[in-house]
């Protein structure tokens, strides 16, 4: 399998929208240039970090798929607690009940986490002669099980990618304008289990 090196400007614009959807400390695509070209000082120490953690949180997957290493449970953590480092514990599935402002479905209790994200598990490791069409199913029960605090939503969007760059398909970024269809095509599949909508936006990505 050849190596997967993505140019700096993808990286920039993938890290940019997808820190928008999840409407953190409003971090500019500037910010985010910044961070990208070790310019960390002329930005607040706090967008900073939430830059440089995903620029790092990218980086993994990337070095994960270079190395040819499956992408188990402990991977996921892994790559949540890159993301979360220095800002809130990361790596650890919540152990309370949540639910998510502006949606209509609730996630599962904590204590269905663990199971819930076995069979996800479960489902990724079986081979596949869709892989787009895994990539999105995973995204959108990570979204659903909703395993950790806070990071989810930047999570699945790597993991989508992990997924489609592994099985040698082009990565995609779900830009800001995007924004709207894009949860509402999650709302389709977390209240009616129908997974087309957000199949169809996804193929219209790529």
């Amino acid at each position: 399998m050849p190596k997967v090196a993505l140019p700096q400007d993808f990286l920039v614009d993938f890290s940019w929208n997808s820190l928008t959807f999840d409407n953190t400390k409003n971090i500019t695509k500037e910010d985010v240039e910044a961070v990208y070209n070790g310019e960390t000082e002329k930005i607040d120490k706090e967008k900073a970090q939430i830059i440089v953690n995903h620029k790092k949180a990218l980086e993994f997957i990337v070095d994960l798929i270079n190395q040819e290493k499956v992408f188990t449970e402990d991977l996921l953590k892994d790559t949540h607690q890159i993301l979360m480092e220095s800002i809130t514990e990361g790596g650890l599935y919540r152990n309370v009940d949540i639910r998510v402002n502006g949606s209509s479905h609730t996630p599962p209790s904590h204590l269905k986490v663990y199971d819930r994200m076995k069979k996800l598990f479960e489902t990724i490791d079986t081979p596949t002669d869709d892989p787009l069409y895994l990539a999105v199913y995973v995204h959108l029960q990570l979204y659903k099980i909703h395993p950790f605090l806070d990071g989810n939503g930047r999570l699945a969007r790597l993991v989508l990618n992990y997924i489609l760059l592994k099985n040698q398909l082009s990565p995609i970024i779900f830009k800001s304008d995007d924004y709207a269809e894009y949860f509402r095509c999650m709302e389709e599949f977390k209240v009616n289990k129908d997974i087309e909508p957000f199949l169809k936006l996804t193929k219209s990505l790529i």
